[in-house]
């Protein structure tokens, strides 16, 4: 009997810990398009804060929406140049092999059903070209710091960004589910 409720116990302990999300589940609807957990996952990892991360993915998608409408773009060739800053002469797999922990890579990975290297492929894609977006947004909004300035400008963007973020929920923009 005591077996018997250890393993009823241990299952159930197992079934409440499992993701909160399915890849499917819409996290919030941008400009009429749907955002999944999926779409967080090519980047982030849900296992922690899961809400502080949907919303700086959702925030990070508004300043990309706001870039792309100020006519900002970012080309296959800006982010080939920056992958190439990073590490001269490389492809995806030798940059893979560079980085001393690969667990988040391969976690996401198995989330996603790819192998570790194409999940860091795409996802070293994504994140250059969507953080060269911010970068280009926020030197033509606010301009860059100077050394007195760093934490002053820093504190500048985040506000900026919160406004946009209200302002898209506001205006119905963005509803998050």
């Amino acid at each position: 009997m005591k077996l018997k409720l250890f393993l009823i116990c241990t299952l159930l302990l197992v079934g409440c810990t499992g993701p909160k999300y399915e890849k499917e589940d819409i996290i919030a609807v941008l400009e009429g398009a749907e955002v999944t957990v999926e779409d967080v996952l090519w980047q982030y990892s849900l296992e922690k804060e899961e809400e502080k991360i949907i919303n700086w993915y959702l925030k990070q998608e508004i300043v990309i929406q706001e870039s792309q409408a100020r006519g900002i773009t970012v080309s296959e060739d800006e982010i080939d140049e920056i992958k190439q800053e990073l590490f001269p002469g490389s492809k995806p797999p030798e940059r893979y092999e560079y980085l001393d922990d690969k667990s988040f890579y391969e976690q996401q990975a198995a989330l996603l059903g790819v192998s570790p290297e194409e999940y860091y492929e795409i996802w070293e894609g994504i994140t250059l070209t969507k953080q060269a977006y911010v970068e280009k947004y926020i030197d033509e909004k606010l301009g860059g710091p100077t050394e007195e300035e760093v934490d002053l400008w820093a504190q500048k963007i985040d506000e900026h960004i919160d406004e946009l973020f209200d302002t898209y929920k506001k205006e119905g923009k963005l509803v998050i589910k």
